[in-house]
């Protein structure tokens, strides 16, 4: 009789139950970094869309009580802080008029309205807002206390679903921003 050579049942199956092992542990590690890397992603999203929401206000904090047009703009009309997540801009934009840009948070996004008002105040009704971002922001602040006279402080908490998860990423972002045309006074 001839001697039959192969693997044993007791052998293969102990090979298929290391091999199951091992790419159970390889799948968590992968589902893993899957989360990791997806955590990383939306952090920086938080990160960029921060930038930009920075990067919406900055020019028009700037531009706060640029003057050109007659009657003078008084500079307490320049800018107003409206409530701690409404702020109001007011400039010239050349010798005959005058335009009023409003920024605030509604729904999680920011909002903007922008209004021909040669008398810079505060439209108490809610036309002409428009929404500029995504529903990122967990928390806005408007400040003027804790620079000098002609800077404005801005204070985002932003938050975001991680995907596939049920995590929450947050980061919190500050910027002050000069009132160049506010010196002028």
């Amino acid at each position: 009789m001839r001697k039959q050579s192969g693997f044993s049942l007791v052998e293969l199956t102990s090979t298929l139950a290391i091999i199951g092992i091992i790419s159970a542990a390889l799948m968590a590690v992968m589902t893993n970094l899957n989360t990791q890397s997806e955590r990383m992603n939306s952090q920086t999203e938080l990160l960029v869309g921060g930038k930009q929401l920075f990067e919406l206000v900055e020019p028009w904090a700037a531009l706060a009580g640029h003057n050109e047009a007659n009657p003078n703009l008084p500079q307490n009309k320049a800018y107003q802080i409206v409530s701690s997540t409404h702020v109001k801009f007011c400039y010239d934009l050349d010798g005959t008029s005058r335009q009023q840009r409003e920024f605030r948070l509604r729904d999680k996004r920011l909002q903007e309205r922008i209004e021909n008002n040669f008398g810079c105040t505060v439209a108490p009704n809610e036309n002409g807002w428009v929404n500029i971002s995504e529903p990122i922001i967990r928390a806005l602040s408007f400040s003027d206390t804790d620079g000098s006279d002609y800077s404005l402080d801005m204070r985002l908490e932003l938050e975001k679903i991680v995907p596939g998860t049920d995590e929450t990423t947050r980061t919190v972002l500050r910027r002050r921003f000069n009132m160049f045309a506010m010196t002028a006074y």
